[in-house]
């Protein structure tokens, strides 16, 4: 099964995709050597840490969503057009880009 890589260009993205990528590139890497691969995985690692810095994994779901800086007020639009309770967020550093992550 192949998943989509994961940049710091993408507006939204869930954090159970992001751990599914991880595994996915993790199992990759045991079977070839791929420089693109490689360097994607040490870019998520990175996120991750950044992540658990800024929440540790009993503060979010394995599935919050991390929201694109520069794509957060359109986002917000949609949660208020939703009508949805307030959202505790934190932001986070992936790439030198930052995401908000939904508490």
């Amino acid at each position: 099964m192949d998943s989509k890589p994961i940049n710091n260009t993408i507006n939204i993205i869930s954090s159970k995709d992001l751990f599914t990528r991880i595994n996915w590139l993790e199992q990759e890497l045991n079977y070839r050597c791929s420089d693109e691969y490689s360097e994607e995985l040490k870019a998520l690692q990175v996120f991750v840490k950044n992540v658990d810095a800024a929440a540790s994994v009993s503060t979010y779901d394995k599935g919050s969503n991390l929201i694109r800086n520069s794509y957060f007020e359109d986002y917000r639009k949609v949660l208020e057009g939703k009508n949805a309770k307030a959202v505790r967020l934190v932001p986070v550093d992936f790439d030198g880009v930052i995401y908000w992550l939904q508490l």
